[in-house]
């Protein structure tokens, strides 16, 4: 049995494709929609055909992270001192 996403991806492509054909042949020269129809078209399809693999979770394990024992030591220091420069606004 087919995905209904494979059905619905090819009906959408298929739709899109006929209405540019439909828009080439109405209007008798290519249009912006027209073209816009056909550059549309393979969406849906890259969309149904696309493997599921985002759903797939390979890796089930837990890390532990291991705790600083480094606290950093914070104080105010004048910014000349450690070296940066004043920025002039």
């Amino acid at each position: 049995m087919v995905p209904s996403r494979v059905v619905v991806g090819s009906v959408i492509s298929t739709t899109l494709m006929i209405l540019s054909i439909y828009n080439f042949t109405i209007d008798n020269f290519s249009s912006t929609k027209a073209w816009s129809y056909l550059l549309l078209t393979p969406w849906p399809l890259v969309f149904a055909l696309s493997p599921k693999t985002y759903l797939k979770n390979t890796s089930k394990e837990e890390y532990d992270w291991e705790e600083e024992s480094d606290e950093v030591n914070i104080e105010n220091k004048d910014p000349i001192e450690s070296g940066y420069d004043i920025p002039i606004l």
